[in-house]
């Protein structure tokens, strides 16, 4: 049921076997899964059924690099649903590389093996309505060309291997009905938690204090075991500022929390000539056999990485910036027009839309309007169909990637950034509304993170001519310059509770509870060891599935 701490009268404390913070995709699944394996539970949720800047504005940071890291706004909601309202859909699992020691890259030992978290991936996909758990052209029947371009074979390179796409699932409208319905679940909204309580030893959790934002009014959760799941940051956030026991916060035993602060590396600095037939080039979406859309990539096998000790990376065909009328054609501009409208936030993100319009002027819309009536024809053909595909069909398409009659597109690239111990978030000393300290933030990436970027794109290049099949060409005469230029993220927020079975390398072991205190556990990217070359909310799923499996054990068996 929902309840609305605002409206809420009664008691001022609620119980649960589980209580949870944080009504996004991971707290909302582990709320679903531990429901229906009969435990009751408690999901408390800062924001409502409706976006409320006032709420959101709860959640941004007091100081960050703007060239470094997105505003909070950008990359978070306080909202019932949590980033899942403002995802794209893109579901990409790491890889079994990435969970193996690599001597390469430093601090990258994981407690848990790719085999074990691999296990939940059908369960992560059917959360995601994203089809089968199958990431690899070649074991998917009806795709004939198992590679990007016919002749290129899989080898050092590939370019088989698949991103799935969810519907895409926003959370809290998708399995709104099962968290009203479920005589399990109380699901308090418009109540943030300011502080995780401890008992004197410091050992066991006792409460969570909440206070709603509008009334003010305090409330205290109490259950027999406890998850945070209320982001990266503000998952760190909140446990470094419960400091009433633990002097520098909750699982900082070590001073490794806040600490390791991981997103990807990416952006664009070639363009991929194919010299093949460009009807075969495979540049766009494709479909799986119940309709999930599919998109190709090119990335390394494990044993080139190895090798060459790489980080891990991918990188896929694009349309041309759509911002840059230069390109002269129709249908990018109307998508220019569309996004620099006063409608635009209703067709993306906020943060796509910014990234994808840039900062635009009266000359530009004048010839984007003339890209248009030039190429009148293209564009009238393409607005009803992609407007049917992505707003009316049940399943959208994610996006539009534009035919290219030349065979020529950017490429995107997406990559590992390494675990750095002084890439880290703290506490400043500026308050929210509700008294809580804001975080500072300071996102370093190292030149390991830009020289692996550089790398890549020489040896795609390489294997595209030996394969007689395509070459690149760089945007910039500085390559290394223009990766550092690039260099930023805030969306995939990884590594400031990493997890290890060493508790002075880590903050939480590999069953996700904080060392030293058996009942607190965390939901979160924020406990990866590494960032692999995926998008990070597919992986939070599985992880929050993991970790229903054990509460499930844990909390019928015993008290934790």
């Amino acid at each position: 049921m929902f309840l609305d701490a605002e409206q809420r009268g009664g008691a001022d404390d609620i119980h649960g076997d589980v209580a949870i913070v944080g009504a996004g995709p991971a707290g909302i699944v582990l709320a679903l899964d531990l429901a229906h394996q009969g435990l009751d539970v408690v999901l408390v949720e800062s924001g409502g059924r409706k976006f409320q800047p006032s709420v959101q504005d709860l959640g941004n940071a007091a100081e960050y690099d703007p060239a470094r890291h997105a505003p909070m706004e950008d990359c978070t909601r306080r909202q019932i649903g949590g980033a899942s309202v403002i995802w794209g859909g893109r579901c990409v699992p790491y890889d079994p590389i990435d969970f193996e020691h690599r001597t390469y890259v430093s601090e990258s030992d994981w407690p848990v093996t790719y085999d074990e978290i691999s296990s939940y991936f059908q369960r992560a996909c059917d959360y995601f309505r994203c089809g089968r758990a199958v990431f690899d052209a070649h074991e998917i029947d009806a795709i004939e060309q198992k590679t990007i371009v016919p002749g290129l074979p899989d080898a050092e390179v590939r370019s088989s291997s698949l991103e799935r796409w969810s519907l895409p699932t926003n959370f809290g409208h998708e399995f709104r009905r099962d968290l009203e319905s479920s005589r399990r679940i109380q699901l308090l909204h418009s109540l943030t938690c300011t502080e995780i309580e401890v008992d004197d030893s410091g050992s066991r959790i006792t409460a969570l204090r909440c206070r709603s934002l509008g009334s003010g009014r305090a409330l205290e959760v109490t259950a027999r075991a406890y998850v945070i799941a209320c982001g990266g940051i503000d998952t760190t956030r909140l446990l470094l500022a419960s400091n009433r026991v633990h002097a520098n916060g909750i699982g900082n035993h070590s001073d490794n929390l806040g600490r390791f602060y991981m997103g990807h590396i990416s952006g664009r600095v070639a363009r991929v000539c194919f010299t093949t037939p460009p009807r075969r080039t495979i540049y766009g979406f494709e479909r799986d056999i119940d309709g999930t859309y599919l998109k190709r990539r090119f990335s390394f096998s494990p044993e080139f990485q190895r090798e060459h000790e790489l980080n891990n990376i991918v990188s896929f065909p694009v349309s041309p910036d759509i911002a840059d009328p230069e390109h002269h054609n129709g249908v990018l501009s109307f998508a220019y027009l569309a996004l620099a409208s006063p409608m635009g936030r209703a067709f993306a993100a906020d943060a796509i839309r910014k990234a994808a319009i840039g900062s635009g002027d009266d000359l530009r819309l004048l010839q984007h309007t003339r890209n248009m009536l030039l190429d009148p024809w293209s564009t009238l053909k393409f607005v009803p169909t992609f407007g049917y595909k992505r707003f009316i069909a049940h399943r959208k398409v994610p996006s539009f990637i534009q035919y290219s009659r030349s065979g020529i597109y950017p490429l995107h690239y997406h990559g590992e950034q390494v675990p750095n111990r002084e890439s880290r978030i703290t506490l400043s000393d500026q308050r929210d509304e509700l008294g809580m300290r804001r975080v500072s933030i300071d996102l370093r990436y190292t030149d390991r993170d830009v020289d692996s970027v550089v790398r890549a794109h020489q040896y795609w290049d390489r294997y595209l001519r030996d394969q007689d099949c395509g070459r690149l060409e760089y945007l910039a005469d500085d390559v290394e310059q223009s990766v550092w230029n690039q260099a930023g993220d805030g969306f995939h927020q990884i590594g400031t509770t990493r997890m290890s079975s060493d508790p002075e390398r880590s903050v939480v072991g590999p069953d996700c509870s904080v060392h030293g205190v058996g009942n607190l556990f965390v939901a979160s990217s924020s406990i990866f060891v590494t960032s692999g070359q995926a998008n990070s909310t597919f992986m939070i799923v599985a992880f929050a599935l993991r970790m229903a499996d054990h509460l499930r054990e844990v909390t019928l068996a015993k008290e934790v």
